[in-house]
């Protein structure tokens, strides 16, 4: 008996070890900020091709603005830092949020084009774990949506309360902005222009265990798992499609029908959510953050809209 009961032990220990190693790589894998697996700036991916040329120029644009290094403490201790690029003293401010393991540069070209054109403010975030700013876990948006709130509060402590002020994010990024609303916004803030989205953290991650064709419940257990252990958040903790309920400013919600990355049925999911006024702007053909440059007429009028 004592023999068998030390074979248990040591098999529930080896299992016990398989989970957490499981949990450990999830949570390389998913959430472990790593500089080396930012994605540079101007490599434009295969199925961004037919864009490749519009996009560098656009990068290459913002890359030669002059801008202003700024930065605040979040709640948590971080160090956060952003580049502010100015515009028309009385122009709306437009407070960016790049995606996953990406730059500001990179995603937010295309938009910052436009703000170049209306003469907006705009301020550029590095999100925590990416660029200059600190941080060693990406979080989905679970707690950079309170990073969020924190620039709102430098933005209006600099620009005073009469200071218009939109909240722009592209993927984890738009994600990242309808949670934050999710949390109470100041009058400041007049609108949301969130680019392909997802409606939460769990369900893009069961999105990309199924893509890599791994055992869904199984890797959902450890990638969660691996969150709470080594990231120190629960990836359950918040999402997009909660928010928007609660959402009463203007929303202009954006994704391409052609997304592989952030399916197409969670923005539209998001926009039927939404609790306030809400344009879904479909665009199709378009892949991930690229309706941009698939319908750019139709992009610019709905941000104008939007902004009016």
């Amino acid at each position: 008996m004592k023999k068998y009961m030390k074979w248990g032990t040591a098999a529930l220990g080896a299992a016990a070890a398989g989970v957490a190693g499981g949990a450990w790589y999830a949570y390389n894998e998913a959430f472990r900020a790593d500089e080396k697996r930012i994605a540079d700036m101007r490599e434009i991916p295969q199925e961004d091709w037919a864009y490749r040329e519009r996009s560098l120029k656009n990068i290459d644009a913002l890359v030669d603005t002059p801008f202003e290094r700024v930065s605040i403490q979040s709640r948590d201790g971080l160090t956060l830092r952003g580049k502010f690029y100015a515009g028309r003293r009385e122009a709306p401010l437009l407070l960016f949020f790049h995606g996953y393991r990406s730059t500001a540069e990179r995603d937010g070209s295309g938009g910052f084009s436009i703000c170049r054109e209306k003469g907006w403010k705009a301020m550029m975030a590095d999100q925590r774990g990416h660029g200059e700013s600190e941080g060693k876990t990406i979080t989905f948006g679970v707690k950079e949506r309170f990073d969020v709130l924190d620039w709102i509060n430098w933005a209006v402590k600099r620009f005073g309360e009469e200071q218009d002020i939109y909240l722009v994010g592209i993927s984890m990024g738009a994600a990242t902005v309808l949670m934050a609303a999710g949390e109470g916004l100041p009058p400041q803030v007049k609108g949301i222009w969130a680019d392909c989205g997802y409606s939460s953290p769990e369900a893009v991650l069961r999105h990309t265990i199924r893509t890599r064709r791994l055992p869904e419940g199984a890797g959902w257990f450890v990638t969660r798992l691996g969150a709470r252990l080594f990231g120190g958040f629960d990836p359950r903790e918040a999402t997009a499609l909660d928010a928007v309920a609660r959402i009463k400013i203007p929303v202009l919600i954006i994704h391409g029908q052609n997304d592989g990355m952030v399916p197409h049925e969670m923005g539209a999911e998001l926009s039927e959510a939404c609790g306030g006024q809400v344009e879904f702007l479909s665009v199709p053909g378009a892949h991930h953050g690229l309706s941009f440059y698939a319908d750019n007429a139709a992009y610019r009028a709905a941000v104008e809209r939007l902004i009016k």
